[in-house]
């Protein structure tokens, strides 16, 4: 999770660049223990000052993805792994999720079924799909994503700071790291189905006072990749500038887990896909905030 509000130009700027470099790191463009580039290469790549770098380097070494190590620069710690009943080789049964989201918007009517705490991951990659498909590389015809997300006025169990437990700080940095993504992900698919004819593109939000525990990708209809929020202690810099201590939920802690339908309804991994999308719809339809 950012921290920072993103409200100003180089809040912006640095939601991009984080967003660009979680992609590349939970894609498997580097891999764990891989550098990434400078800070001057990064700065020059995504026209950023090197502030702004600095600032995003920090984020994602307080959320446990990057250390700086000194004479060495910024090492990649972990990437998001997805352990895969699909895949038979056990050299390939750990995928990244990217692969898996790239996959999905193949086909020529996407659908994502999501319930998380920001949809921070879920923009990630999908505005990596906008790229793939403004370059012309794929071109579904509908994207329809339908995104269950607590309200903004739910207090949530997590976080919260272990010295000031009322302090009610960290749920609001939390709210507006969801606004802001949840706002850039349905801006940016409604510039893509202006921009491209014949595609239609929808962001529909629901609010339900459900926690989620664990996050949920349902990949039209057939696919299933789920995962638990780990609780842990970690510092965040909230939009005035000041450090806070907070114990916050981390969904990369744990190893996702995916699996797909296959040709036999009654299988295993058939059974949990159609549990799970069962469980979605029947939330969505009665979400009760």
């Amino acid at each position: 999770m950012s921290t920072w509000s993103g409200a100003d130009e180089g809040g912006r700027k640095a939601q991009e660049l984080k967003s660009a470099l979680l992609a590349d790191i939970t894609e498997g463009e580097y891999d764990e223990g891989a550098l990434l580039p400078s800070q001057r290469e990064l700065a020059a790549k995504y026209g950023v000052s090197r502030d702004t770098v600095q600032r995003v380097l920090g984020v994602l070494a307080g959320e446990g993805w990057i250390e700086s190590r000194q004479g060495r620069g910024s090492v990649v710690l972990r990437t998001q792994t997805v352990g895969s009943s699909v895949r038979k080789s056990a050299a390939v049964r750990r995928v990244t999720l990217g692969p898996l989201v790239a996959a999905a918007f193949e086909a020529p009517d996407v659908t994502l079924d999501v319930f998380t705490l920001t949809s921070e991951v879920l923009y990630t990659h999908v505005r990596v799909q906008e790229e793939r498909i403004r370059a012309r590389e794929i071109g579904p015809a509908t994207i329809t994503i339908r995104m269950l997300t607590p309200p903004d006025d739910q207090v949530l169990p997590y976080p919260y700071a272990p010295a000031d437990p009322a302090d009610g700080r960290p749920q609001q940095h939390l709210q507006g790291i969801r606004k802001y993504h949840t706002d850039n992900l349905v801006r940016r698919l409604q510039e893509l189905e202006r921009d491209i004819d014949g595609l239609s593109a929808t962001v529909e939000i629901r609010r339900t006072s459900l926690v989620p525990y664990s996050k949920l990708y349902i990949f039209n209809g057939a696919e299933v990749v789920t995962g638990p929020y780990v609780p842990t202690e970690r510092p965040i810099t909230l939009t005035d500038g000041t450090t806070l201590d907070v114990v916050d939920v981390m969904g990369f802690d744990s190893t996702l887990t995916h699996c797909a339908k296959d040709d036999d309804p009654e299988s295993q991994d058939s059974l949990i896909v159609s549990s799970w999308q069962r469980w979605f719809d029947a939330t969505w339809r009665y979400p009760r905030t």
